[in-house]
């Protein structure tokens, strides 16, 4: 069974890979970077990093 922590911290980062593809980052009170909500490959990795640790559960 997964940890619960390993699987909170997958999806935290999933969640902040989708946050700065759409938004990018705040900087001096602007959002810089991203992708105009376009998804990057930093984002479809994160989302098979939780896939894999979702299936290593069931």
């Amino acid at each position: 069974m997964t940890e619960p922590t390993t699987l909170a911290l997958k999806a935290k980062a999933l969640l902040d890979a989708v946050d700065f593809d759409q938004h990018g980052r705040m900087v001096a009170g602007q959002f810089v970077g991203g992708n105009g909500g376009l998804i990057s490959r930093e984002t479809i990795r994160a989302a098979d990093e939780l896939r894999k640790v979702l299936e290593a559960s069931q």
